[in-house]
């Protein structure tokens, strides 16, 4: 590279960091936040756990609700019991809504992953409550949406909460701090590749 295009590159990068820092310096607000991670795309729960282990390596105290999984185990879960810790975790155990095609079982076992969620919420412990596929809950009216979104309202000012799933409502986007969507734009899935231990899940 010539000195001229150096010399537009490092006086490009030096607008860019005047950007950053001015960025920076806006954001000075402490508190929880809201994290909703939607869409068709995979890597939802993925991306949930990563910061759940981020959370963690920085001493925080954290909680997991997984709805709809919980028949198979995901290597997300098995490294955090491989761990030991004492992790207040629970999973809504019936699998696929589709697998059950069972309302009234369903409908008691969000109610009792909704009850678990509730005092997670409470807690002014709990750094990081992650609400895995709750989504799907809303979709398929087992849990009350507006009581959802008021509980995570009214949790602990600097708790944070993470809800991943497909097809967030509107009430969930408004409530968000932050919104990513994946998008699924390839899976292997579709290609007739087998889900794979360590991988899919």
């Amino acid at each position: 590279m010539d000195s001229e295009k150096k010399q537009r590159h490092n006086e490009r990068m030096q607008r860019k960091k005047e950007v950053v820092d001015a960025g920076i310096e806006r954001a000075q607000e402490e508190r929880g936040i809201v994290l909703v991670i939607t869409g068709n795309g995979k890597g939802k729960s993925t991306s949930a756990f990563g910061t759940l282990y981020r959370a963690l390596g920085h001493g925080h105290k954290v909680g997991v609700v997984q709805y709809i999984k919980g028949t198979q185990a995901t290597g997300e879960v098995l490294f955090l019991q491989q761990q030991n810790l004492p992790i207040p975790y629970h999973a809504m155990a019936t699998g696929f809504t589709w697998n059950t095609q069972d309302w009234d079982k369903d409908k008691a076992a969000a109610d009792e992953a909704w009850a678990f969620s509730k005092q997670l919420l409470q807690d002014e412990s709990i750094n990081l409550v992650v609400l895995d596929e709750i989504t799907y809950m809303l979709k398929y009216n087992y849990l009350d949406t507006q009581e959802v979104v008021e509980a995570i309202r009214q949790r602990p000012f600097m708790q944070t909460v993470i809800v991943t799933g497909r097809g967030a409502k509107p009430e969930l986007f408004a409530l968000a701090d932050t919104v990513s969507e994946i998008r699924d734009e390839k899976h292997a899935y579709k290609a007739g590749v087998k889900a794979q231990a360590g991988i899919d899940f």
